[in-house]
C-alpha cells in the first residue's frame, strides 16, 4: 500500500551504508516521489538531508542520481546547487544523501503569513539563482521544475538570503528534451504549454515567476488551469508571436484563427491616422492588400476562405477589374521583391 511505498516505518532505524549508516530521526516533507527525512551520519555526527523515493518510483531515482552526477563536474557551493554526498539502495529505495540546508522560500513565505521581501533579499537572491542557472546551462541541464519550493535558504540566521537550488528529480539534458508537460502549473513557461521545442529558457520563465512571488507575496499565475495562465499571460504581456502560435502543437487549445482580421486592422489603421499627410489616400485604400486580395492565391491550404471571399466580390459584380486607377499599397507583410507564393500572414490568431 501507500504507507509501504513511502517506507514510513524506518523512522528510528538506522540505514546501513558503506560509510558508516545514517540514523532516520525524523521526516521534513514528502512530494510525488518519496520523502525527506533528516537524519544523523553515525561516522561523523552530522544532520543530512536523506531522500528515500518511493518502490515504486525507481526509474525517477535512477534519473535524479545520474543527474546529479552530472552536477558534479560543477562547483556545487559556488554555483548555489544543492549538494548530494552519497546514494544507495535500502529495501528497494533510491536513498540519496544531501547536505542539510534550512527552509524553502515557499515556507520562508508562509512563516512571513505572505507579507513580500524586501527587495535587497530578493536581490541577492536572484543573483544567487541566475549563477546557478548559468552552470546548468554550460553543462546542457535543464531543472524543468524551479518553484518556491525548490530554493532553500542555507542557513538564514547566519547567512540571510544564502539559498541553493535543489530537486533535480524531474531534471533532463537539453538534447533528451521532447514536447511534453513539465513544470509546476502557475511556473510554466508558454513555450511548455503551447507544445513548442524546449531549452534552458524554460528554467528561466520558473525563476522569474518566484522571483514574481517574492515581491508579490502571491503566484503571479494562476496554479490551477493552463487556460486561465495563458488568459492572464496575453492580458499582462500581450499574444505571442504567431510564429509561436503556428508552430505550438497545443495552440488550437487555446487561440483560435481570425481571417483576414490582420489586412482589415492595417487598412483601418492607415485611414485613422492622426496626421492628415500620412493618412491613406482612396487610391491607395483601393490597391491595400484587404480590397485586392492579392495575397489570395487560388491555390491555398484554406480553399474555404478563398473561394467564399472571391464569391462574394462576384455576386455583387466587382469581380471584373475596375476602371479606377489605384496604387498599389504595400504593408508590412509584403515582401519587397515581390508577394511569397504562399502568404503566411492571411490569418491572425485570437484569444479561444
Amino acid at each position: 500500500g501507500q504507507r509501504s511505498k513511502t517506507n514510513s516505518n524506518i523512522l528510528n532505524e538506522v540505514l546501513p551504508t558503506t560509510s558508516g549508516g545514517y540514523l532516520v530521526e525524523t521526516f521534513l516533507g514528502e512530494g510525488r516521489f518519496g520523502k525527506v527525512a533528516r537524519c544523523l551520519k553515525l561516522k561523523t555526527n552530522e544532520k543530512m538531508a536523506l531522500k528515500i523515493v518511493r518502490t515504486d518510483a525507481g526509474t525517477t531515482g535512477k534519473r535524479e542520481v545520474a543527474m546529479l552526477r552530472r552536477l558534479r563536474k560543477l562547483d556545487e557551493d559556488k554555483n548555489n546547487l544543492v549538494r548530494m554526498t552519497e546514494y544507495f539502495r535500502h529495501k528497494g529505495h533510491y536513498c540519496l544523501v544531501f547536505e542539510m540546508l534550512d527552509t524553502s522560500l515557499h515556507d520562508l513565505m508562509k512563516e512571513r503569513n505572505s507579507k513580500p521581501l524586501c527587495l535587497s533579499g530578493i536581490r541577492v537572491i536572484s543573483q544567487q539563482m541566475l549563477v546557478a542557472l548559468n552552470a546548468l546551462k554550460s553543462i546542457g541541464l535543464l531543472h524543468t521544475d524551479i518553484k518556491p519550493d525548490n530554493v532553500m535558504l542555507v542557513n538564514h540566521k547566519l547567512q540571510p538570503f544564502r539559498v541553493k537550488l535543489i530537486d533535480f528529480g524531474l531534471a533532463a539534458t537539453v538534447s533528451t528534451m521532447f514536447l511534453g508537460t513539465i513544470q509546476a502549473l502557475g511556473y510554466r513557461a508558454p513555450e511548455v504549454i503551447l507544445g513548442l521545442p524546449l531549452d534552458e529558457a524554460v528554467d528561466m520563465w520558473s525563476l522569474g515567476c518566484v522571483l514574481a512571488f517574492l515581491y508579490l507575496g502571491k503566484h503571479l499565475y494562476p496554479t490551477h488551469c493552463e487556460y486561465e495562465v495563458m488568459r492572464v499571460i496575453v492580458q499582462m504581456q500581450g499574444q505571442p508571436g504567431d510564429r509561436l502560435l503556428n508552430n505550438g502543437i497545443n495552440t488550437r487549445n487555446f487561440f483560435s484563427k481570425n481571417k483576414d482580421l490582420e489586412d482589415v486592422a492595417s487598412l483601418l489603421k492607415r485611414m485613422l491616422h492622426v496626421d492628415c499627410k500620412k493618412r491613406i489616400s482612396p487610391s491607395e485604400a483601393l490597391g491595400h492588400r484587404f480590397i485586392t486580395m492579392r495575397h489570395l492565391p487560388r491555390h491555398t491550404h484554406d480553399r474555404s476562405y478563398v473561394t467564399a471571399a472571391r464569391s462574394t466580390l462576384r455576386d455583387c459584380g466587382l469581380s471584373k477589374q475596375s476602371s479606377v486607377q489605384f496604387k498599389r499599397f504595400v504593408t508590412s507583410n509584403d515582401e519587397v521583391f515581390g508577394l511569397p507564393p504562399r502568404c503566411q500572414c492571411t490569418e491572425e490568431w485570437t484569444s479561444a
